[in-house]
């Protein structure tokens, strides 16, 4: 009887520890413009938001559970700032993601009362990690007023530079 008690305590706490067990995933990844979706004139002919144009980079923290877990995102520059690189990084998500076990994309984002959306997704295919954020903003009339949508490979990172960039930003 007491062998299966200790059994039943090894099933009850082995998740717990493989899951504490598991590294984190450190990702350092340019912002590059893949498309601008902007219906505001202010953006549309902008030559800093043109497809291509690197305008601000993304630092992402998360254990790679393959199902959902929880992202630390730090942001270098804010996508319109065309001085983006004088700025340090600051942390701006800290979330729970959704995950899709058939694309193995995590995502997550938030929406501010119609005013301002943004969506983040990461992907991991053959061991290299993929991102695309979307940013919405409402300036005068529609939510898609400003509409870009930033796609790159990430670098996979250790947690010493991870720490480092997040603290010093990209120069």
């Amino acid at each position: 009887m007491n062998y299966i008690l200790k059994i039943l305590v090894l099933f009850l706490i082995l998740p717990g520890i493989s899951k504490a067990a598991t590294p984190f995933t450190y990702l350092s990844c340019k912002q590059i413009i893949a498309d601008n979706k902007s219906n505001h004139k202010a953006f549309i002919k902008e030559r800093y938001l043109n497809i291509g144009r690197y305008t601000g980079h993304i630092f992402y923290k998360f254990k790679d559970l393959k199902k959902k877990t929880t992202f630390t995102v730090h942001e270098q520059g804010n996508m319109v700032d065309r001085d983006w690189k004088q700025n340090k990084p600051s942390k701006t998500q800290n979330r729970k993601s959704a995950y899709d076990k058939g694309e193995a994309i995590y995502s997550f984002g938030e929406e501010i009362k119609g005013a301002i959306s943004v969506g983040y997704a990461v992907q991991n295919m053959n061991g290299k990690y993929f991102q695309t954020m979307v940013l919405k903003a409402k300036l005068e009339d529609s939510i898609d007023d400003l509409h870009l949508i930033m796609d790159s490979e990430c670098e996979n990172i250790d947690k010493k530079k991870y720490i480092s960039l997040i603290k010093t930003g990209i120069n």
